[in-house]
Order: structure tokens, then sequence, then C-alpha cells
């Protein structure tokens, strides 16, 4: 006899996060390879990521690029989506003190 188990569609597997984020306000230029960069709303970050505000529906798993106040373009994936909130996850996760600082002055 065969049994049936059941399976949960359209969930991702849960990661745990690398760092503790931190509530953050701000603007970031986020650009996808092709497109013209354009403003998004920053939420929280940490070194290891940051959750974005956008209209724009970046695919989970997509490589993108933020320009945080200060820095240069950074390298990240689209991890998480819930409607137009965007969890992404650092390439090269940030040096914790330069995370301090970003969360400090964007408060």
């Amino acid at each position: 006899m065969l049994e049936y188990s059941s399976i949960e569609i359209g969930s991702a597997p849960q990661r745990a996060r690398g760092a503790e984020r931190a509530p953050v306000r701000g603007r970031a230029r986020y650009r996808e390879p092709g497109l013209n960069p354009f403003d998004v709303e920053l939420f929280d970050l940490s070194s290891t990521g940051f959750r974005m505000v956008t209209f724009f529906r970046p695919q989970i798993g997509k490589h993108i690029w933020v320009s945080l106040p200060g820095l240069q373009p950074l390298e990240a994936v689209v991890r998480r989506a819930d409607g137009n909130n965007y969890g992404c996850e650092f390439v090269h996760p940030l040096h914790p003190s330069v995370a301090k600082h970003l969360q400090i002055n964007l408060r």
C-alpha cells in the first residue's frame, strides 16, 4: 500500500539570519543587470542583509546591486518576498562596524 505525505507548496525553505537586523529608515539605489537604477526604501539592515520595499517585483534568487549611502554598489541576492517587501542577503557581508555606522545614520 502506498502512503502519501503532504507537501507544502509555495514556501521557500527558511534560513537562519547571519546577523541581527536593526530597524532603519532610508533610501538606497537598486539595480538589476540590464536595467536603470531606481530608489527603494530600506527598513532593516544588518551586516549580512537588508529589507527593502519596492513596487518592482524582483524574483527570489535574483542577483541585484544596491547602493547604500556612502558606499559603492554592493551585490546582493533576493532571498524572501512578502508583498512589496523583499529580504536580501549581501554576497559579501558588510564589516560589522560599517553596518553599525549605517544603522545609526539611517535611524
